[in-house]
């Protein structure tokens, strides 16, 4: 038979490609024609060694906080974003906000050349031309007096580029910039202003002892997410003496999920709960207003009263009462001497000093639409999305006669603009940014431009350069040389500073302080039955993530819904509507209506329906475009006397539809059925004061092995599975044994995870897919053909079938509130546990695999060997964690139409993990290249391996540090020590499986009885 035949490989080519020298090489495919050749370095970039990574420090620009983060960088391109452990807020720690910045600045869909509208269409152009364009019309509006009209919104940013930027609009004869974020709780603000002279002051929970949340979703992304989960984390590790936690609202959130008690308020009706508290006002009445009983209120003012200066009481509703509210919450830590003490004006964050309102931005369109604006500028922000369709932002930005965009990618603002000047990407800029107080974080690039960007400080100064007026300004040939010029100590105390990314000091240029106030617009209560609560998504916030596929397909923490929008129904009110899952519903307000599937949750109020922020974008790219409503839609264009936007608190009607979508979820059983996953004690029980309550189910069954908690992490031998049936005198230890050759006694790589201070962040499940080259399997594109012609483009079609690809699953389990269908009870308790595969030292799935892909290595990991797979998935059906992930499709492979990673977003795959092709099982394998490569470091180095050296990549990101991963073999790493924790225990004992995961229970510090609510 000939080997010339077909489409494979000729043996003459064959022979002819495995003796080509040098960086020739045959790459994937079977025709001859795909062999590519690899160029080596002649000469590498100084510091540079191929294959190993360098580290940069810089500073997180994903929001306001700032964090000091640690670029991974692996021959000229950065791969991971960790925390810097050396920064004084992030301390090592990072949010999924802040790893998933690669996919930004690798995203497929951002501009790639400036853009010039010709037509009705933008067109790629030259610098030079765009240069020369700008100029021209800057030039005619100064000729025509019309510079003190231009309009400049930017995202809002701490540090010295803000008024860099206001410099030189002041040099062109244009005002100052209005700093937006939508995403900013601006109420708390003002309010912060008012009653402690400090935009944002510190939050010390180690010095609390009781937290009352009025709204304030410390956790989901109010304020400074990182900082503020690893105090709280800290204090409540305390067990004894931590704070207990309070939240008030209409809407159970993730911060109200980890409180100990819930008090389900009425939207709107938290200031009235502030009256009753500080005593301006009786029980009874704020009772009837908020429908929270008389003796719940009672009982919270006596526990304000115990807790005395330890009480933090903290505010972040978004009704159109919020500052006035805000206000009167700070009164209550005012009466109990808590400020100075819990609250800190003085040690607080500068980095939303200079931020703009919504009013202030809603004068600006008016200007606009009043026709009076003659050019306009738009950087980071995207007010056609953000801003309300009743605001009429669209209609108002057409009558600008020339509209400039700085925007990277192509979001609702820039499709509206006349010429892009595409930014570089933080990740590509220099910068600074405000940390806290005293506290400034450096900001450098990582790696060249990606495309033909360039930063909008340079920018500027081109511009200026090209007007002789104000050339002599502007000498530096760029920002970087213009920072360093200003920087104290030049250019060698700068070099010095940027090892660690962070100094004290101020910004170089102050930013212009602006006070929060404004005239407030009548309040429209709306008309319908149920209260609208709109509020920002944990993972997406106010849509600016939503072209990041890692975050799309992040769960929701508390629905566990991704890709898809949906709507919080009570069960009793779904029972009452006869509703089922999926059902779409319409909610309509005053402003307008959106239409999303129902979901069934109980953290909300019966008379009150919930819709997330963040999707339903008609532009911004293939990840976010045409996923999900945009439930701006639903808020009315008005604000209050800070200028704030109300998202919460009006009504609405809500029309039930006949159609129904499958509700994109990893959610399998909201309940655990006394199996035990996720176990708790109250601190009494922990503490030996009362009796420990049982919650999982122990089965006598004659012959069973012990189900006691087994200490220490200890491999298993014969006789454990034996149970009563074994022979207590064996003395065979197997490959157990201390003279075995393997040596499996000497080394147990295990982890711990603590509940206690776990908060279901899910920034793990975002690290792990960094890390380890995770599929996110979701977008539209991905979807699987349905017939020869049809092609499945729902949003999450993958995640429908079951086909997710997430190695670490956030579970998220409710304990009581059983009737919950036919009567409303604040009282549940929640419990989140990562589950990853646990690496049974007794594992189910080796044995049942037939070519041995799934092994047991000789230091405690279960081996997962994916060119041998061919796919059976027994080791999948015999696992009782469900943690294995098998590759439908070809998710991984370049030419297969799933791609997860289309060019050049496979810039970010990390080097030292395999890409997994379809047919493929896989799982979390505890980052062995970690391992790995701290082996053989150690072995270089003539030394072993640390105690706590490294760790995987889940534990380094926590903003918790609920996940502790080490050697349980030696009791000198701190894995081996929470192992023998009073609150251990393993997921499943009863099955012998010996898992590597300790998990210790979490701890509630339950709120004395208190009748349920109306």
């Amino acid at each position: 038979m000939s080997t010339e035949a077909g489409t494979g490989v000729k043996r003459r080519e064959f022979l002819k490609i495995l003796g080509a020298t040098g960086a020739t090489t045959a790459v994937v495919g079977c025709s001859s024609e795909k062999v590519g050749k690899l160029i080596p370095y002649v000469a590498s970039p100084d510091n540079t060694v191929p294959g190993v990574s360098q580290y940069y420090a810089t500073t997180c620009r994903e929001c306001a906080t700032a964090c000091g983060v640690m670029a991974e960088v692996r021959d000229g391109r950065p791969i991971k974003l960790d925390g810097n452990p050396d920064h004084p807020m992030s301390r090592g720690a990072i949010c999924s906000v802040g790893l998933s910045a690669v996919q930004g600045l690798y995203n497929p869909d951002r501009y790639r050349t400036p853009m010039v509208r010709e037509g009705n269409a933008l067109k790629a152009t030259t610098w030079d031309k765009a240069y020369e364009l700008l100029a021209q019309k800057i030039g005619e509006v100064k000729s025509r007096t019309q510079a003190s009209n231009v309009v400049f919104v930017n995202q809002h940013e701490s540090g010295t580029f803000p008024g860099f930027l206001d410099q030189w609009l002041s040099a062109q004869g244009m005002p100052t910039h209005l700093s937006v974020d939508s995403a900013a709780p601006i109420a708390t603000i003002a309010s912060n202003q008012k009653a402690y002279g400090a935009s944002w002051p510190a939050l010390d929970f180690n010095a609390a002892k009781l937290v009352i949340s009025f709204g304030a979703d410390f956790l989901d992304g109010w304020g400074h997410s990182v900082p503020q989960q690893l105090e709280w984390a800290d204090a409540r590790a305390k067990l004894e003496g931590a704070p207990r936690l309070v939240y008030v609202g209409a809407r159970r959130s993730l911060t109200g999920l980890n409180a100990d008690q819930w008090i389900a308020a009425k939207p709107g009706s938290e200031m009235d709960i502030c009256a009753a508290l500080t005593g301006s006002a009786a029980m009874a009445a704020a009772s009837d207003a908020s429908g929270v009983p008389v003796a719940t209120l009672e009982a919270l003012a006596k526990a304000i009263a115990t807790a005395g200066s330890g009480v933090m009481a903290i505010s972040g509703v978004t009704t159109a009462n919020a500052v006035d509210c805000g206000v009167m919450v700070a009164e209550i830590n005012k009466k109990a001497g808590a400020v100075g003490v819990t609250i800190k004006p003085a040690a607080g964050h500068a980095g939303y000093n200079g931020l703009a309102s919504y009013a202030d931005l809603a004068g600006a369109v008016a200007k606009m639409a009043a026709g009076t604006v003659p050019l306009a500028f738009v950087r980071g922000a995207n007010p056609a999305y953000t801003m309300p369709k009743s605001a009429g932002f669209a209609a108002a930005f057409a009558k600008v006669p020339f509209k400039v965009s700085f925007s990277s990618v192509p979001d609702e603002t820039a499709q509206l603009c006349d010429l892009i000047l595409p930014d570089n990407h933080w990740l590509e800029s220099w910068g600074d940014a405000v940390t806290m107080q005293g506290q400034i974080g450096l900001q450098q690039p990582t790696l060249e431009p990606v495309f033909d960007t360039k930063a909008t400080a340079d920018v500027l100064i081109a511009l200026a350069k090209k007007d002789q007026a104000l050339a002599a300004k502007y000498t530096a040939a760029d920002y970087r040389g213009w920072f360093i010029g200003q920087f104290p100590g030049g250019a060698s105390a700068f070099t010095t500073a940027l090892t660690k990314a962070t100094i004290s000091g101020s910004p170089l240029i102050a930013t212009a302080t602006r006070t929060l106030t404004a005239t407030a617009t009548p309040v429209d209560a709306g008309a319908g039955d149920y209260f609208v609560h709109v509020f920002p998504s944990p993972t997406l916030g106010d849509g600016r993530g939503a072209n990041k596929p890692w975050l799309q397909e992040l769960p929701d923490p508390v629905t566990k819904i991704a890709w898809q929008s949906w709507v919080e129904v009570h069960p009793t009110t779904f029972k009452k509507l006869g509703l089922v899952e999926g059902q779409h519903l319409t909610v309509e307000t005053s402003a307008g209506k959106i239409t999303a599937p129902a979901y069934r949750y109980m953290g909300v109020r019966p008379d009150t329906v919930a819709i997330s922020l963040g999707l339903g974008h008609t532009a911004y790219g293939r990840f976010a475009q045409n996923v999900g409503v945009n439930a701006y839609d639903l808020v009315k264009s008005g604000w209050d006397a800070s200028g704030t936007l109300a998202l919460s608190g009006t009504k609405g009607k809500v029309t039930v539809l006949a159609e129904t979508s499958q509700l994109v979820t990893t959610e399998g059983s909201a309940r655990q059925h006394g199996r035990g996953i996720g176990q708790a004690m109250t601190l009494a029980a922990l503490l030996g004061q009362e009796a420990e309550d049982g919650e999982h189910e122990e089965h006598a069954i004659p012959g069973l092995p012990s189900q006691d908690f087994k200490a220490g992490l200890k491999s298993p031998i014969a006789a454990d599975a034996q149970g009563e049936l074994a022979n207590p005198n064996a003395k065979d230890l197997g490959m157990y044994a201390p003279d075995h050759v393997q040596k499996m006694e000497k080394r147990r790589w295990a982890m711990t995870i603590d509940l206690a201070r776990c908060t279901g962040c899910s920034a793990c499940v975002t690290a792990c897919y960094s890390e380890n080259n995770i599929p996110t399997v979701g977008a539209p594109y991905q979807g699987r053909a349905l017939s020869p012609t049809v092609w499945d483009e729902r949003p999450g079609a993958n995640i429908i079938k079951g086909r997710e690809m997430a190695w670490i699953r956030l579970e998220r389990y409710y304990e009581g509130n059983e009737n919950t269908e036919n009567e409303f009870s604040p009282d549940f308790d929640t419990r989140f546990v990562p589950m990853m595969c646990q690496h049974c030292g007794n594992a189910p799935c080796e044995p049942v695999c037939p070519v041995y892909a799934t092994y047991h290595s000789p230091d405690g990991l279960n081996v997962q060997v994916y060119n041998r797979c061919v796919g059976t998935r027994y080791c999948s059906n015999n696992c009782p964690y469900k943690v294995r992930y098998f590759n439908w499709f070809g998710y991984g492979e370049v030419n297969r139409k799933q791609y997860a990673w289309p060019e050049p977003m496979h810039w970010a795959l990390n080097p030292d993990v395999t890409v997994r092709g379809k047919g493929v099982m896989e799982k979390c394998t505890f980052c062995v290249q970690r391992i790995r490569e701290a082996e053989h470091r150690a072995k270089a180095e003539g030394r072993e391996v640390k105690p706590d050296e490294f760790t995987t990549a889940c534990s380094q990101a926590c903003p918790s540090r609920a996940i502790i991963f080490g050697d349980a073999a030696d009791e000198n790493w701190t894995v081996a020590k929470l192992a023998y924790d009073r609150r251990a225990y393993h997921v499943f004992e009863e099955l012998n499986t010996y898992t590597a995961v300790v998990y210790l229970k979490k701890v509630n510090y339950p709120a004395p009885a208190s009748p349920a609510q109306a």
